[in-house]
């Protein structure tokens, strides 16, 4: 009896020090970093607009020399999708186009898929991933040429539109190509002025438009080797004109920014579309955006997809939804998801390193983002360095 009461004894008193085990912390991150030998990488929380928690590790080359800031842009992969959703979906908040249009009526070539010549794919079924086009590498396709022909090849065998989630790169592209078609502008151009600026986000499409080019990481390799340095990005050319048909490679996975600035877009649509003054989304198109497609009316979409429009629902083993993208791409990994319920907003980018995953996600980010959820932030000082809540 005595040794149960002793045993009760040191659980009770262990209690206190059990309760913040699971906090988000540097020793915690830098484990997680480390463990999975990663070369460089950044790490933001956000609680309701107010910064409460920030980390860089090692190295943004791989000669272990340069240190990675929270201001170090990254080629951030697949995440470009949903920065440029967010472009897209500010034309639909001005009127420049219906969801459940086909996308061809925008567009200066046609996307069809010829096994089902009498369903039009939709831009609704582009943004959720339901327009049944499979995965590929190469989302360069020229739509003139295979359009007049056979596109059954590009497609999902009986993959009707709107009836199946199929995520794509060929969907990405269209993102930037109806942008570039919709306005008359490049993509970069639009994004510039219309998101990026107003955001107060270091970002381009390519390293050689970044603002601010002085602190930029090399691509690395799974290994950690060099893939692609800073220098010769930036040399790299870049077709800065309005182009659709010739430039659906860029919205793929082709920006270029910080854990910083890719934040700041986490926190402005976690707050429905406005941060610091700004107003980039109406709150009702982020909530569609973040929605169930089959549930909106008249809908086009169908089939169950993980996708809104141009953001991922993401379910944690608490339940927590989260949204965001991740992007995967060689040996780096990226990812911003927001958690509306409770103000959180999780970026992650780590470089040089094989991602694993945990469930859907790279298991670094997942992670984290569940740690950023057990923390009691309110026992921590905070510092308040933007402006959230509804505009006036």
């Amino acid at each position: 009896m005595r040794r149960l009461i002793s045993l009760l004894l040191v659980i009770l008193l262990l209690v206190p020090s059990l309760a913040g085990a699971e906090d988000l912390t540097a020793e915690w991150m830098e484990h997680a970093f480390r463990s999975r030998d990663v070369v460089g990488g950044a790490v933001i929380v956000s609680r309701y607009g107010e910064t409460v928690f920030t980390y860089t590790y090692g190295s943004k080359n791989a000669r272990l020399m340069l240190p990675v800031t929270l201001n170090t842009c990254f080629r951030i992969a697949s995440v470009t999708k949903m920065v440029t959703a967010v472009g897209l979906m500010q034309l639909y908040d001005r009127g420049y186009f219906s969801l459940d249009a086909p996308v061809s009526d925008y567009l200066p070539f046609q996307v069809v898929n010829t096994a089902f010549k009498d369903d039009p794919i939709t831009v609704r079924q582009v943004l959720s991933h339901t327009t049944g086009l499979r995965q590929t590498q190469n989302s360069q396709i020229n739509w003139d040429y295979v359009s007049k022909r056979n596109t059954e090849s590009l497609f999902v065998r009986f993959a009707r539109p709107g009836a199946r989630y199929i995520y794509s790169n060929a969907n990405g592209g269209l993102f930037g190509a109806l942008i570039e078609s919709l306005t008359g502008q490049s993509m970069n151009t639009y994004m510039s002025q219309n998101v990026f600026r107003p955001l107060g986000m270091n970002a381009a499409y390519a390293a050689g438009l970044l603002p601010d080019a002085s602190d930029i990481s090399s691509r690395l390799t799974k290994s950690g080797g060099s893939m692609l340095s800073p220098e010769y990005a930036v040399g790299m050319e870049y077709e800065d004109t309005c182009d659709p048909a010739r430039h659906l490679e860029y919205s793929v996975g082709g920006l270029y920014t910080s854990a910083n600035s890719l934040n700041r877009l986490g926190m402005m649509l976690c707050n429905e579309g406005y941060l610091d003054g700004v107003r980039i989304l109406s709150p009702y198109t982020v909530r569609l955006m973040q929605a169930d497609q089959r549930q909106e009316p008249g809908s086009s979409v169908t089939g169950d997809s993980r996708y809104g429009l141009g953001i991922q629902r993401y379910t944690d083993t608490y339940g927590n939804v989260w949204y965001g993208h991740q992007g995967i791409t060689d040996g780096l990994s990226s990812d911003l998801f927001y958690l509306p319920e409770k103000g959180l907003v999780v970026t992650v980018i780590a470089n040089g390193y094989t991602p694993q995953k945990f469930d859907t996600l790279a298991a670094i980010a997942s992670l984290t983002m569940e740690r950023a959820v057990e923390t009691n932030w309110d026992r921590y000082v905070r510092h308040t360095a933007f402006t959230f809540g509804a505009d006036e």
